[in-house]
């Protein structure tokens, strides 16, 4: 796990390391543990290492191999053993216990399709000194980050946006349509917040050579879906199967590794499941995986103490608990703000902090349980949404709120999970709006209503389908419940979600490991029936029933959900909602091109006077907050550059 970054002149200038240097510097954050440059006619790479596999300098990057080629490489592939060893019986030489020099021997023996055979997580650039050209390419799910820049004279990818505020000649100018964009929750899957920059989409690869840039897309979780057992206890089985796997996988270190604890079921899953992988043999697992963090928010609904000390008990773990309070973490919203390069509803300050405090405790990976509520209906909201939109429920509807209660008796599947689970008196009577909707033959919500925030977006803009045609087509064989579900994954809140870890976990120099994002079971998942992912009186029921043992059952069998999140109502009534205050007053915030900034403080005034913040609020304003602490940030408040 590294930062990366290069140019490539495409007018064959020749590239000089005094160009490629300021791109790593700017990203340094991600590899504390060294640096290296270099230059070969038009190309130029760098790199910045975070040394997890092979400690020594023969995993030092860019790194050469046979002759040929170079690469600069960010991120981990779990299955390099297996890898190494059947490039090994074609006759191929290693000279390091890296995963990088694997990954170069794949490209020399296989081409550009070898990255099918690959698991994990990665961004790299890989130039062919032969051919004179650079290939780079991208995980499947878009775990690592990589943009890049075209321009007629060049061509230019670094990992963070970061680095091109460094670039020789880029004037950096704020992309105000992708801002609006982020503001109303619609973060694109190409573009970033300055103009020009763009991303490369997960699961893409792109060409770049004298004669132009090509990209093209070498993987589509719709393609690779595999037939599952027809008995729910086989599936059971072959998910907990997998699951371990993916596990196991991810302890493939020679530095400690541990896990982000919140309580919840996703991370408790995975710090249990470390506990029951054996460690014993020549497989490269670390020994030291047994130390679980906890973020603890005392006093307030959003502190899951209890579960997470339920879960280190049952896994035998070595506890870190620290406590996240606003006044603390204050004098950090600016540097959190530069390090996100996102705006977004939720304040996940103290998931940076946690972070930090592991990189503080010699620690620098962390296996975190990221992934599962997008592929198992982990979301209330989105589980109520699928009622309305697509649920069973709609086609058997409803007079009263008694006859809307007999279906926990009538439907045993997903429709009973939602009355079991979320569906609370009042919620019921909303559902028996929607279903009288239907019956008066209007179409059932399919999306949120106008929030009273996208008014303080000055001229929203249009927000393009990024799900291409065809694979809207194949989606169609999907059940309507995985449909919803491979949007999420694919084009909705995983993607955002992937990008904030990967800057907050970065900043100080710590990788995460997702084993639900591993393409073995992310595919599994999406072959499953409904009633796997919720059914039985819970969502997510077919990770609970595999946990049974290994959970402990006030874990398992949890129905509240809490998320890691901030309180932040809490700290809005407090010390937090005064800066706030003061913050939207100023003429800057008032003044901020593409929202309404005295609409937004007239909104905030009476709800800051009677301190009466809550959470839903507090989120609705904090993302124009962080809007105004990155513009800061990244250009001193002006996004002239």
């Amino acid at each position: 796990m590294c930062g990366i970054a290069g140019i490539l002149n495409l007018d064959d200038r020749p590239c000089v390391a005094s160009t490629v240097k300021p791109l790593i510097d700017a990203i340094a954050n991600r590899g504390p543990d060294g640096w290296g440059v270099h230059c070969e006619g038009p190309v130029g790479l760098g790199h910045r290492r975070l040394a997890i596999l092979d400690l020594s300098d023969a995993g030092h990057q860019p790194m050469q191999f046979g002759g040929r080629y170079w690469i600069t490489y960010n991120g981990e592939v779990y299955n390099f053993i297996e890898i190494r060893q059947e490039l090994e019986s074609l006759g191929t030489v290693f000279h390091s216990g890296s995963d990088t020099e694997v990954i170069l021997a794949a490209y020399q023996a296989w081409g550009q399709d070898f990255v099918l055979k690959l698991n994990g997580m990665w961004a790299f650039a890989i130039w062919d000194s032969e051919r004179r050209e650079l290939f780079l390419s991208r995980d499947r799910f878009g775990v690592k980050p990589l943009h890049y820049l075209v321009e007629p004279q060049r061509f230019v990818f670094a990992s963070e946006l970061k680095s091109f505020l460094h670039l020789d000649g880029f004037i950096a100018r704020e992309n105000e349509e992708e801002l609006k964009r982020q503001l109303i929750g619609k973060e694109s899957l190409e573009h970033s917040l300055i103009v020009g920059v763009k991303q490369l989409r997960a699961g893409h690869s792109m060409l770049v050579s004298a004669e132009g840039v090509t990209i093209w897309r070498w993987w589509r979780t719709i393609d690779h879906i595999p037939a599952v057992p027809k008995r729910y206890s086989d599936q059971v089985d072959q998910f907990r199967e997998l699951f371990i796997d993916a596990c196991r996988l991810r302890m493939r270190s020679d530095v400690p590794i541990s896990t982000c604890l919140s309580g919840g079921l996703d991370s408790s899953s995975i710090l249990c499941a470390l506990a029951s992988v054996n460690t014993a043999g020549n497989s490269r697992l670390a020994k030291d995986c047994h130390r679980a963090f906890v973020a603890t928010f005392i006093g307030t609904e959003h502190d899951e103490l209890e579960y997470a000390e339920a879960a280190i008990a049952k896994a035998g773990a070595e506890a870190r608990f620290r406590p996240m309070a606003a006044a603390a973490l204050a004098a950090d919203l600016g540097r959190y703000a530069y390090d996100v390069e996102v705006v977004g509803e939720g304040l996940l300050v103290p998931v940076w902090a946690l972070y930090r405090e592991l990189r503080r405790d010699g620690v620098t990976v962390s296996l975190d349980g990221l992934g599962a509520d997008e592929l198992l209906m982990g979301y209330g909201s989105s589980l109520r949404t699928h009622l309305l939109a697509n649920g069973s429920v709609l086609r058997h509807p409803f007079r009263t709120l008694d006859m809307a209660r007999t279906v926990q008796a009538q439907f045993p599947g997903v429709e009973s999970t939602a009355r079991l689970m979320y569906l609370s008196d009042r919620t019921l009577q909303w559902v028996g709006r929607g279903i009288r909707r239907v019956r008066r033959g209007r179409q059932p919500v399919r999306a949120p209503l106008p929030r009273r925030d996208v008014g303080w977006v000055t001229d929203v803009p249009e927000v393009p389908d990024e799900v291409g045609l065809q694979e809207r087509e194949a989606m169609q064989e999907l059940s309507p419940m995985s449909r919803m579900l491979y949007w999420q994954f694919h084009y909705g809140i995983n993607h955002s979600l992937m990008r904030k870890y990967d800057r907050m976990s970065m900043s100080h120099g710590i990788e995460v490991r997702m084993p639900f994002m591993d393409w073995r079971l992310v595919t599994y998942c999406f072959g499953l029936p409904d009633e796997a992912k919720a059914g039985g009186g819970y969502t997510k029921r077919i990770l609970r029933d595999a946990m049974k043992g290994i959970l402990p059952e006030t874990i398992r069998t949890r129905t509240m959900k809490i998320g890691f999140q901030s309180p932040l109502a809490n700290w809005m009534n407090g010390d937090l909602g005064e800066w706030m205050w003061e913050r939207v007053q100023t003429q800057r915030f008032l003044d901020s091109r593409g929202i309404d900034g005295p609409a937004i403080r007239d909104f905030i005034a009476p709800i800051q006077a009677a301190k009466r913040w809550t959470d839903a609020d507090a989120r609705r304003v904090w993302r124009f907050l962080q809007a105004d602490l990155w513009r800061e940030s990244f250009f001193g408040g002006t996004a002239e550059g």
